[in-house]
């Protein structure tokens, strides 16, 4: 059972029992920064995450980081991440992403596409082959709605459909009983919305090569209600989109939500408003039946003191220096 936590936010508790969240759980996302965080800060961070109902944690597994040459992996930093999450009693879904200077043009971003989807498709039958006795969910790219997330490509839906026909029956080549899910999508508006690139996807061919859609629901900084960018109101149109291709049948992950503590200037909330949108957005998601798990972004801050940047500032349960935020205490058990 959750601790009963009386919090005060706008006037209102918000937390006096139990949060409501989906029937699938909800989890943490901690992102690139898995990568370098020394064995140590990673498992206090993931003690933090086990000190709430988490039952999840997405793993960041960086094609770039694991495989800098062809044919020669080091997966010591994923084995640590998914091996403590397990261990901690969380299910784990494997973020596979990026690009290694070898598989993709010179000069290109991180985030760019490689030349060849087949090596991409190589790549995550690599992964699920090392880690099929532990991880059954895999999420394949991010946000590739978002020009920079894949490397400015031109006809991005298209790039991406390539990657998603290479890598789906690599991965069910190995692991038939899989849950391979399309890339998490970014609040965005216009020709960049997460329901017109879906659509995109569909009109490319996409249908049959994932088997649950993923999505980003941020609200901040004016709350759900406010409904910034689409950012809440564009899942279920997402979901409709699904619908009409015949897949109103699957699920919407959300593999990224939360909202940063940063300056006001940076988009940033205070502690207690964080925490009340992270519940709202989980009690929304409760009520809508095609909503599979929640994932909060993140646990730990960047860097607490840098205010003045928002991506510093996401930790939902912890400062950089391990205190624990105010979310930590409304999500404790």
């Amino acid at each position: 059972m959750l601790l009963l936590v009386t919090a005060t936010v706008a006037g209102c508790r918000i937390a006096e029992a139990e949060p409501v969240v989906p029937a699938d759980g909800y989890g943490f996302s901690v992102g690139a920064s898995q990568i370098w965080m020394s064995a140590e800060d990673a498992d206090r961070e993931l003690d933090a995450a086990a000190l709430t109902n988490a039952r999840w944690l997405r793993v960041h597994v960086d094609w770039h980081a694991v495989e800098k040459v062809k044919g020669e992996y080091d997966w010591g930093y994923v084995d640590h991440w998914i091996d403590g999450a397990r261990a901690r009693g969380m299910r784990v879904l494997g973020l596979i992403t990026n690009t290694p200077d070898w598989a993709k043009a010179p000069g290109t971003a991180l985030y760019a596409p490689p030349t060849d989807a087949a090596d991409y498709a190589g790549f995550a039958a690599a992964v699920v082959k090392r880690y099929r006795d532990r991880v059954t969910d895999w999420e394949l790219w991010n946000e590739p709605n978002l020009p920079r997330f894949l490397g400015f490509a031109e006809s991005r839906a298209a790039v991406y459909v390539g990657l998603l026909k290479a890598a789906y029956p690599a991965i069910k080549a190995v692991q038939p009983n899989s849950t391979v899910i399309s890339a998490g999508l970014s609040p965005a508006v216009g020709v960049d919305g997460p329901a017109n690139f879906l659509n995109d996807m569909y009109v490319n061919g996409a249908k049959g090569y994932f088997d649950a859609v993923a999505m980003h629901p941020y609200v901040f900084p004016a709350g759900l209600a406010a409904d910034p960018d689409n950012a809440w109101s564009d899942l279920a149109r997402a979901h409709d989109v699904m619908t009409l291709n015949g897949d109103g049948d699957k699920k919407v992950w959300m593999t990224e939500f939360g909202a940063p503590t940063s300056d006001p200037a940076a988009e940033g909330v205070s502690q207690q408003e964080q925490a009340k949108q992270i519940l709202d957005v989980l009690a929304g998601l409760a009520a809508a039946g095609w909503a599979g798990p929640a994932f909060i972004y993140s646990i730990r801050d960047v860097d607490t003191a840098n205010r003045g940047n928002r991506e510093d500032n996401f930790g939902a349960l912890l400062t950089t220096d391990f205190q624990p935020k105010f979310t930590a205490g409304v999500l404790a058990r």
